[in-house]
């Protein structure tokens, strides 16, 4: 079994940016710079924006004050996000059948980190059908998602299937929840390819810390990962000693001291807590019981604090 950094190593090592390209001004608004975009003020050059800068509205207004009508950037990812399962099915579409919601939040959580997102499915459970949509969605995709729904039977057809496109690594990860791990390469031009568990906590768990830190690498940024912090608990966490656990829940300030909760079952739907986390309380594997006033590490989830 791997432990998790050892399976986000394996993903980062085969992942570079992707070639820079010029573009008009607003055509580079999120994405990343490529190179430093610099002035020359009485014989001495300043560099206004230095490469690797996310380029916001405010940006712009320096890359013209350099007098530069394109500029090189690192391209926005497409990532193609693909869920199998003939109980699926589009949310609101049919009272028969399971909502897809690993289809819609994950191309959501890729949409948010600025990457250009093309939903397919939720497809049949069908081998050849699956093949095919994999196949058809190379020659758009820098990177593959794949999900499934609570089925096992499709999470192995999704093995067999890409097993026969390409060189995918199946594998178990010290982690909880999002043990199930598959990543790996297909097609010709070793399309990365990514298969999150079916479980919706899971694998939107597993966007966070696997596929996310490939598309910000993708995308030309150096910080690659959410920011980590010390917190202090609030009450009482257990984890499940042989794994990595990772524990949805809120930070809050104690006179300046960041105070964590945890807020796993405090709903009685087991995705409430989805919308309510702000960010996870990381219990190290070996770990079983950390008591109420104990330092914790935490990742915050909120995209807005500095990563």
């Amino acid at each position: 079994m791997r432990s998790v950094t050892e399976h986000l190593d394996i993903i980062l090592e085969s992942t570079n940016s992707l070639e820079p390209l010029e573009v008009g001004l607003l055509g580079s608004v999120g994405c990343v710079l490529a190179q430093d975009v610099s002035i020359v003020d009485e014989g001495t050059e300043h560099v206004l924006l230095s490469r690797g800068t996310a380029i916001s509205p405010r940006h712009i207004a320096l890359i013209a004050a350099a007098d530069l009508g394109r500029v090189s950037v690192h391209p926005r990812p497409r990532v193609v996000v693909m869920t199998v399962g003939s109980d699926l099915c589009n949310p609101g579409a049919s009272d028969d059948l399971r909502p897809d919601i690993n289809g819609v939040a994950l191309t959501g959580a890729a949409a948010s980190l600025g990457a250009m997102t093309f939903r397919v499915g939720p497809l049949a459970s069908d081998e050849n059908l699956v093949s095919s949509a994999i196949e058809d969605q190379l020659v758009r995709a820098d990177v593959i998602v794949i999900a499934c729904g609570m089925n096992s039977d499709d999470y192995d057809l999704v093995t067999k299937v890409l097993g026969n496109l390409g060189k995918v690594d199946f594998s178990r990860v010290s982690m909880s929840p999002g043990g199930a791990q598959g990543f790996g390469v297909v097609g010709p031009d070793s399309t990365p390819v990514f298969v999150l568990p079916g479980n919706p906590v899971g694998a939107l768990l597993s966007f966070d810390i696997f596929v996310r830190p490939l598309i910000r690498r993708m995308m030309g940024h150096t910080k690659l990962h959410y920011r980590t912090i010390d917190a202090r608990l609030e009450s009482e966490v257990q984890g499940t000693l042989e794994n990595t656990d990772y524990i949805r829940a809120h930070v809050t300030r104690h006179v300046g001291v960041p105070m964590v909760r945890s807020i796993e079952h405090d709903e009685n739907h087991p995705l409430s807590g989805l919308g309510t986390a702000d960010s996870l309380i990381v219990l190290a594997s070996g770990t079983q019981r950390i008591a109420a006033g104990q330092i914790v590490n935490v990742i915050q989830l909120d995209t807005q604090v500095d990563e």
